[in-house]
């Protein structure tokens, strides 16, 4: 039962991951076309907007929320991988407890990083 629940959280992250990356590829590489709606609309990676974004607690609230769907995901994942390659239960141990740990401390350092870069920027 607890498996089926970590798997649903698993493919909950991938379509938050959906949304947020279209989100993501909307803004930075669809700059021409939002250019047409908002013609005040300026370069994605200007230093004006990127300090913007940077100032945008709606942002900083995404790319936290990026991150963890991402990083639980893509771990999760490589977990599942490699347990199913063996049937020993210290190997499984093991890997869960090492996944775990790095999955961890990845998003403590990029939220870190993210909540750092808001409070830089002037928010």
């Amino acid at each position: 039962m607890r498996e089926s629940r970590i798997w649903s959280l698993h493919l909950s992250c991938a379509v938050v991951l959906l949304i947020l990356l279209g989100l993501h590829l909307v803004i930075m590489h669809l700059d021409g076309t939002l250019a047409l709606i908002d013609p005040a609309w300026g370069k994605p990676l200007a230093w004006n907007s990127v300090l913007a974004r940077a100032r945008s607690s709606f942002f900083t609230a995404t790319y936290v929320l990026m991150l963890a769907a991402a990083l639980f995901h893509g771990f999760y994942g490589l977990r599942t991988m490699i347990t199913e390659l063996t049937d020993n239960p210290f190997l499984r141990r093991a890997t869960s407890i090492s996944v775990w740990t790095a999955g961890v401390a990845l998003f403590g350092l990029g939220a870190y990083a993210i909540v750092v870069m808001h409070l830089r920027a002037g928010a």
